[in-house]
């Protein structure tokens, strides 16, 4: 019951700030919040130490594997805080973006806990229902309410097919625990419903379909929430779950393939930025999907290093506050404040696996993970798309280093570019910092994540 004391702690905050919000402004507030939440979490990592796993109440269990989780969705919260700009984003919601977003932290801090079906289905929908208000904040935009209810119906087939697997599994075993339906089951109807709900959550192909046109209609900043929370609580159960990995590894492979076939004739950044993070889901869904141990292990860094280039490139595009969002508004960067070109630029190369940037060490460690198990034929495929995704990164580099200006003029006239604040500085640097040097070292990621894996095997 200690070890929950971080998640009642946060509902306290959330309901405290509830009542703070109808007086005053909650950014300043809720970041401070967050902060002494994630000191409470490390003190209480310091008091327990954990030799094995333990659950509370057969619904929640404690493990490295769980802390890590929670620790890197408590970073990326308050990185979106950090993000947040109260005089551009009033009409994203303001006081209200700021509670929809503790309340997404809380379900995804709760979901990667969960090891049972029914904590998981609760926890998982707190996250989703959330999100759905979150893409459609917008009221007086028809982008973000067809975005919204793209988003509200396809989430309903998905939470549907998991109930329905879910019941069918406890039909055949009578359990719902994770670990009580394993000994039981390998393969079954259920935990293919399941399998295919978790990989709409995680925007994989053929369940991908509606993340370019909400990417599109969400405001930019609930884009970087959605691109990067939800799938870090999901990715957990699909580790910890061990559900049928034929179907992940199907469709982890064709998830790559359409993400960098997909993104080549985009002339939109936030639907370009959508089959980005299908290509990079398709990654962690394979290293998943292979089962080992080094997978797994390279499956958690890929999405450390992806959690890093997101927050890095989105605090630029939030910067940069994009007009129409088309991809050679970009393009006048590089003559109006070269270093935030040459943050963009070097994180999209990043996230096209160039070395020697961080990108590239995911990328590779899945490659060598797939190699060593003997997906020789699968891995050749995925280097193919690779680099076939490498043309579009490299096209958003080549459109902030040699622009069409003549395109660009009204953009230079209209919109100005501010000075970056403090907070938004030292975030962007930061992140920056360990895109260039985690090739230098990255024993610390790997102690982190090896130590995190070998929890599930305890």
């Amino acid at each position: 019951m200690l070890d929950l004391f971080r998640e009642l702690l946060l509902s306290w905050v959330i309901l405290i700030l509830v009542v703070y919000g109808l007086k005053g402004r909650l950014l300043k507030v809720s970041i401070l919040m967050l902060i002494i939440v994630g000191m409470i979490s490390l003190w209480l990592r310091a008091e327990l130490v954990y030799t094995v796993d333990y659950g509370i109440n057969g619904l929640l269990l404690t493990s490295d594997w769980v802390d890590i989780s929670k620790g890197l969705l408590v970073i990326v919260c308050v990185s979106l805080l950090l993000m947040y700009s109260y005089k551009s984003q009033e009409k994203e919601g303001g006081d209200s973006w700021i509670m929809l977003v503790l309340i997404v932290l809380l379900g995804s801090l709760l979901l990667v806990s969960s090891v049972n079906w029914v904590s998981i289905y609760l926890a998982l929908e707190l996250q989703t229902l959330t999100l759905f208000i979150l893409v459609a904040i917008r009221k007086n935009s028809a982008y973000s309410t067809e975005a919204g209810l793209k988003y509200f119906v396809l989430g309903a087939v998905s939470s549907g097919l998991f109930l329905f697997g879910c019941g069918l599994l406890y039909g055949v075993s009578g359990e719902m625990s994770i670990q009580g339906i394993n000994s039981v089951l390998i393969g079954d109807v259920g935990k293919i419903l399941i399998t295919v709900s978790l990989l709409f959550k995680l925007s994989a192909v053929p369940f991908h379909m509606w993340a370019p046109d909400v990417y599109e209609g969400a405001p930019t900043i609930t884009v970087a929430l959605l691109a990067v929370m939800p799938k870090i609580g999901v990715f957990s159960v699909l580790v910890q779950a061990g559900l049928v990995s034929n179907v992940v590894l199907f469709c982890g492979v064709l998830s790559i393939i359409y993400g960098a076939i997909g993104a080549l004739n985009q002339t939109k950044m936030k639907r370009l930025l959508a089959y980005s993070g299908i290509g990079h889901m398709g990654f962690i869904i394979f290293g998943v999907a292979i089962g080992s141990f080094e997978s797994i292990q390279a499956s958690l860094m890929y999405i450390i290093i992806y959690v890093i280039m997101s927050i890095c490139g989105f605090s630029v595009l939030l910067f940069l506050k994009l007009t129409r969002a088309l991809i050679i508004e970009v393009g006048s960067l590089s003559r109006e404040n070269p270093v935030m070109a040459l943050t963009l630029g070097l994180t999209f190369l990043s996230t096209a696996g160039i070395p020697p940037l961080a990108g590239f060490l995911g990328k590779w460690l899945i490659l060598l993970s797939g190699v060593s198990s003997g997906y020789y034929l699968t891995c050749m495929v995925i280097v193919m798309a690779s680099v076939i995704a490498g043309v579009y990164y490299v096209r958003v580099v080549q459109i902030i280093y040699f622009p069409n200006y003549f395109l660009l003029t009204w953009q230079k006239v209209i919109n100005r570019l501010e000075v970056i604040n403090l907070r938004k500085s030292i975030l962007l640097g930061v992140a920056f910092f360990i895109i260039l040097f985690i090739m230098v070292s990255p024993n610390w990621v790997l102690q982190v994540t090896h130590d995190a894996t070998i929890s599930l095997y305890l």
